[in-house]
């Protein structure tokens, strides 16, 4: 959000002073506080399947205006006007120039650093004990993810609930978390079902599907990976 629709900011605009606010989910979340509304609309592009953000507008409102309401809903129609534009626009490029000339690149020192982090399973449910980000997409899917643990969520399907293409949520979760997505996802997983190994009188096949496991063999292959015991030992000897 660098300039208004008719030019640059005003320095006295409110919107101004948060100008350099790059998750901009922290405005709707805190418009009273910046004296703005705001409105949003998610981003998909049809020709990739998938979403890629959105588009988020936002006006200067005074504190005591009575007409925040009417103000939102316009603005909701600006961010569905601008959606669609947007779209159909991207879907233009993608069809005339190509996917490679739409995809926003990133650097090479950035992707191998994210990918020089940490890929052992072993040492997962250790790092998901201290796990810290302020990123507030990356809470959100975090938050989801952890709500969700019997479902048998894929990649595409949290980014779309934070409203990120799942290329760059990947990256983002890794850089943010030091875990791949399927990592945490998967060590999420285990920890809940040592608990229920230890709490619970549920078999193992009942605690496999209930976390949304396709075939028991895999959740005991996986389990192996994570904690270093097979499920049936784990139950019997306890060990956290």
């Amino acid at each position: 959000m660098q300039a208004g629709i008719f030019g640059e900011l005003r320095k006295s605009s409110a919107l101004a002073q948060v100008n350099q606010v790059r998750d901009l989910s922290e405005l709707s979340v805190n418009k009273y506080k910046y004296g703005i509304e705001y409105a949003d609309a998610p981003l998909r592009i049809t020709a990739l399947n998938q979403r890629v953000g959105k588009i988020c507008v936002a006006q200067d409102v005074a504190k005591r205006d009575t007409n925040r309401l009417t103000i939102m809903q316009k603005l909701q129609q600006h961010a569905e006007f601008l959606r669609r534009m947007l779209e159909s626009v991207s879907n233009l490029i993608i069809k005339n120039r190509g996917i490679d000339d739409f995809i926003i690149k990133y650097s090479l020192d950035v992707d191998e650093a994210i990918d020089d982090l940490d890929k052992n399973e072993s040492g997962a449910l250790k790092r998901i004990k201290h796990l810290s980000t302020s990123n507030a997409s990356i809470i959100s899917a975090i938050e989801f993810i952890d709500n969700n643990l019997d479902k048998r969520l894929t990649l595409d399907q949290v980014s779309g609930k934070v409203y990120l293409s799942d290329y760059y949520f990947s990256k983002l979760f890794k850089r943010e978390t030091g875990l791949s997505f399927s990592v945490y996802l998967n060590a999420r997983k285990i920890q809940k079902a040592m608990i229920l190994l230890k709490e619970s009188d549920k078999s193992i096949n009942e605690i496999s599907d209930e976390l949304g496991f396709t075939r028991l063999s895999y959740f005991s292959q996986t389990f192996k990976k994570y904690t270093g015991y097979a499920p049936t030992k784990f139950r019997v000897e306890g060990k956290d």
